[in-house]
């Protein structure tokens, strides 16, 4: 039986005040996931089956009203708040969020894969985070993109583990050099 979405926000409060998320957060993050949810009834979309492209709507919309209710626009990252809140309903809703990507070609297949097992490793051996394997993980999925498109299958076909480590290894260096 599919939840309401009172019980949802309901669900979700409970989950964020057990993470000791503070009375304002939770009350922040509920907001915005509510203004989701309704967003998404009044286009007769399932939270469990929402993808990115209507999450990605509403919080364009929700730009729009705080403009239009302030008077301004607001600040750069302003937008964090309602993605937390957003995406914290979604995982508890779908479990996962945002979902996987979906392989179109072989070479996405090679890239999942090797993201896969990337992922196992930085969790099993670096005994890492979530937070910081999922930005590990973005970071390695754009690096892999980039090698793909320069050296096609057969350069990821090559690549390790390890390799990919030292690339992550490499643009930490760049960062905490850079001005």
């Amino acid at each position: 039986m599919l939840k309401s979405n009172r019980d949802l926000i309901t669900e979700l409060k409970g989950v964020l005040t057990s993470q000791q998320y503070s009375p304002v957060v939770v009350g922040n993050y509920c907001a915005y996931a509510r203004g989701c949810l309704d967003h998404l009834e009044r286009q007769n979309i399932l939270a469990a089956d929402v993808t990115e492209a209507p999450v990605e709507q509403y919080l364009r919309d929700a730009v729009g009203l705080f403009q239009q209710h302030r008077g301004r626009r607001p600040g750069p990252r302003w937008h964090q708040i309602p993605c937390a809140g957003i995406h914290a309903l979604l995982r508890l809703v779908q479990g996962q969020w945002p979902p996987p990507p979906k392989a179109i070609c072989a070479a996405d297949a090679l890239r999942f894969a090797i993201c896969d097992e990337y992922e196992t490793w930085l969790h099993e051996e670096r005994g890492f985070a979530r937070p910081s394997i999922d930005a590990f993980l973005w970071e390695a999925r754009h690096f892999l993109g980039w090698q793909l498109e320069r050296c096609g299958v057969e350069g990821l076909i090559d690549l390790s583990i390890g390799d990919i480590d030292c690339y992550m290894d490499l643009r930490a260096l760049v960062v905490a050099v850079s001005p």
